[in-house]
């Protein structure tokens, strides 16, 4: 099997096109097509990426007497496969980020201010407590004092991200050219 065969079931078995190939590569679609027609061969530089995209080596796309099968990779090969994805998500954290802040510092004030009454009743429950019986109790209180260090750091976490989401949006609007 030669070189230009491989190339051409190696794209196919991925389920890409010649165009998505050559996106991947830097290279023009006729230059994939004269490769899969054995009109021309890859540059030195293309096949080691051409090799990764499609899962297999460059042993196996150089040497025509290879005898072990192409194994396809898992994810086909595209140029822009998850762009629109990656693109929309980028979008709605830009627009809607700031609420992943202002929930973990409201998560945060209520989780504080829920755990006051519940020390408090521990504290009290620990001074009526029986001697035999008070070193139970002080380990509750060790709870309070750790959901306390929790909703301390979603507070400031809460209050970091919103600052730093208002300043890079901030610096964005900035930066657009004006229409």
């Amino acid at each position: 099997m030669t070189i230009s065969e491989k190339i051409y079931q190696c794209r196919k078995t991925s389920g890409c096109s010649q165009a998505e190939l050559a996106a991947l590569l830097g290279v023009s679609r006729q230059s994939v097509s004269k490769w899969e027609t054995g009109d021309a061969l890859p540059e030195i530089s293309k096949l080691l990426p051409m090799a990764r995209s499609f899962g297999v080596t460059t042993d196996w796309l150089l040497d025509e007497e290879a005898e072990y099968p192409y194994q396809p990779p898992a994810p086909p090969v595209s140029a822009g496969n998850g762009d629109a994805a990656v693109k929309k998500t980028g979008m709605l954290y830009r627009k809607y980020g700031w609420i992943i802040g202002a929930a973990m510092l409201v998560y945060g004030v209520l989780l504080s201010v829920g755990i006051f009454p519940f020390f408090y009743g521990i504290r009290q429950t620990v001074k009526d407590a029986p001697e035999d019986a008070a070193g139970m109790f002080r380990v509750l209180t060790l709870i309070p004092g750790i959901a306390w260090a929790i909703a301390a750091a979603l507070i400031v976490g809460g209050a970091v991200f919103l600052i730093r989401f208002r300043k890079k949006n901030r610096d964005a609007k900035k930066s657009r050219p004006e229409r």
